[in-house]
């Protein structure tokens, strides 16, 4: 929950994952990338540490306007990006890419990318 931005791999939309998602749900990978995306945004904004009360894989279904993402996401029937319980939810992994140290380290790391670069130490032309 650190500012208006999200860490998202430049590989998230190739994983297989996404793949099984798309074959769970019947659609394209593009519209499971866009419909977990629209997952991600809404959790950021909901939880800090990965935890959601009473969330349910219908919700998720509601949130992402893709009837059977929470199913296919889930531990139990998915690909384990989230474990449902009957508190709510619990999302893997959440603090090594969205919880805030994450972002922090993302930023830093591009602060310093910049930093080489402005300094001449870096060979790379981005």
């Amino acid at each position: 929950m650190a500012g208006d931005w999200l860490k998202v791999e430049k590989a998230t939309p190739d994983k297989p994952e996404i793949g099984h998602i798309a074959r769970s749900c019947g659609i394209s990978v593009e519209l499971a990338f866009t419909a977990w995306f629209r997952l991600w945004c809404y959790l950021d904004t909901v939880t800090a540490d990965g935890e959601v009360r009473f969330l349910t894989p219908d919700d998720v279904d509601r949130v992402t306007r893709q009837p059977g993402l929470g199913n296919a996401l889930s531990s139990d029937q998915g690909c384990g990006w989230i474990t449902f319980h009957a508190g709510g939810a619990t999302i893997t992994n959440w603090d090594r890419h969205n919880g805030d140290s994450a972002k922090q380290r993302a930023m830093a790391t591009d602060r310093k990318r910049k930093q080489r670069r402005a300094d001449g130490s870096s060979h790379s032309r981005w």
